[in-house]
């Protein structure tokens, strides 16, 4: 996706890396602000530089393009069976976090905190890091995580139908706080936001 907004002549440079995709999700989560707090942070949080004199058309425009950007899943919403989609609801963003840097070290040998010490641009930008996300191999140990809280318990018995009980108390993920529900809560923002900006902010 092209890293500028162009409007009015002007371009505007948006952040879309990863780490800025996810601290977006983790305001999302956050109880300690309030809703209006969280539409005024998450619109500013996407500029690299601050934005003034900006009207509602620039505004919708941005929400859209940006909204699109953090939401969309290159497989549909129901994957087809592709071994590589990985079902949202199995996994957090925020709360599997250090699996998931684990898991990009163990596969790709890329170390996700390094990543933030190179400048905005040079980061993995959101669609890369969701494509190596479904790309992981199954060994990894968000993967391994992930196949524990999907797998049946359904004819299993005596140790193996306790370890693996055991395991997914282990590794439980709060409905309201996986993926799917951070994704929704992300679209729920966005389209907040679009309606404050057609309503006029009111």
């Amino acid at each position: 996706m092209n890293r500028t907004i162009e409007y009015h002549g002007r371009e505007y440079a948006i952040d879309l890396s990863f780490d800025n995709v996810l601290r977006f999700f983790e305001l999302l989560d956050d109880p300690d602000f309030s809703q209006q707090e969280k539409i005024l942070t998450a619109f500013e949080m996407f500029f690299i530089d601050k934005v003034s004199n900006i009207d509602a058309d620039f505004i919708l425009r941005t929400v859209q393009i940006i909204s699109e950007y953090v939401s969309s899943n290159p497989y549909g919403s129901g994957a087809g069976g592709s071994s590589d989609f990985i079902p949202e609801r199995y996994f957090s963003y925020t709360k599997d976090a250090d699996a998931i840097y684990a898991s990009f070290m163990q596969c790709y040998g890329i170390s996700l905190t390094r990543e933030l010490y190179k400048t905005i641009s040079e980061r993995l930008q959101w669609d890369e890091f969701k494509a190596l996300f479904n790309g992981l191999a199954d060994d990894t140990y968000i993967r391994r995580i992930i196949n524990i809280r999907q797998r049946s318990t359904e004819g299993l018995q005596g140790q193996e139908l306790s370890s693996l009980l055991e395991a997914k108390d282990y590794y439980a993920l709060d409905d309201d706080y996986n993926a799917e529900m951070q994704t929704k809560r992300a679209d729920d923002m966005f389209e907040s936001l679009y309606n404050m900006a057609r309503n006029g902010g009111n």
